[in-house]
């Protein structure tokens, strides 16, 4: 289980826009210098925007739960200047589906979700 996730911004108040409307979610900006961090309201983990974070393709996958239906969902990251890249597949009737997107900053972030 996820305890907590970090997603790297090269632009955190861009990154913050596209999750904001993206999880339809309340976004905590917390400004430390030269670290900055966007807490996720209803999920477990942040966007973070530091010299030590790069935003990219490779890498660890995360999975987010949808808000939508999933369909909607990855239509939804069209809208805001991401990419599909998989789209919605039913993994079982129990487990729901899956999609893969690209996010606004680069990163490749998993959805799961019903349709």
């Amino acid at each position: 289980m996820i305890s907590w996730f970090e997603i790297p911004v090269l632009n955190i108040h861009r990154a913050m826009d596209f999750y904001g409307k993206f999880l339809d979610a309340n976004i905590n900006f917390q400004d430390a210098g030269d670290f900055k961090m966007a807490i996720l309201g209803g999920q477990q983990g942040a966007l973070i925007q530091h010299v030590a974070y790069k935003p990219g393709y490779i890498g660890v996958l995360v999975y987010i739960r949808c808000h939508l239906p999933i369909q909607e969902q990855l239509e939804l990251a069209v809208q805001l200047g991401g990419k599909i890249l998989r789209p919605a597949a039913l993994i079982s009737e129990d487990f729901g589906y899956t999609g893969i997107i690209e996010d606004c900053e680069g990163n490749r972030i998993g959805l799961h979700g019903r349709n």
